[in-house]
């Protein structure tokens, strides 16, 4: 993806704090959440100045491991905020609500939570944890 993205002028930078971290997870799925999470990042960073993207990956004090998604783009209006989850909820013309949803369900699948930060106008930061 990488490539596509460096091509709408957003740059996106990836950091593992630990190279010894290590999660008993599904690849494919938890790569699918990953990616759209990232192609949301994509989407509030267009037309917006120095659109930066960052992927962490860490394990905090109490052992959980975090994985997150940053983005300086133009944030979720809060008065959304609490249903962006929601199956077919969407506040994009071109979205089909389900993105999210489904990423939800896959984290849950995992045992783990997702949670979202969020300033509009500002960015937002979706952290998976583990």
């Amino acid at each position: 993806m990488e490539p596509s993205i460096k091509a709408k002028n957003i740059s996106i930078k990836f950091n593992i704090t630990s190279p010894k971290l290590e999660l008993d997870i599904d690849t494919h799925l938890i790569e699918q959440v990953l990616i759209n999470l990232i192609l949301n990042a994509v989407d509030a960073c267009k037309n917006q100045d120095n659109s930066e993207i960052k992927v962490l990956a860490s394990q905090n004090s109490n052992r959980d491991i975090v994985l997150k998604v940053i983005d300086n783009g133009s944030g979720i209006p809060q008065d959304i905020l609490e249903n962006i989850f929601v199956p077919f909820f969407t506040s994009k013309t071109t979205g089909s609500g389900i993105g999210l949803s489904l990423c939800k369900q896959i984290i849950l699948l995992h045992k783990g939570r997702i949670i979202v930060k969020s300033i509009e106008g500002e960015g937002s930061v979706f952290s998976l944890v583990f």
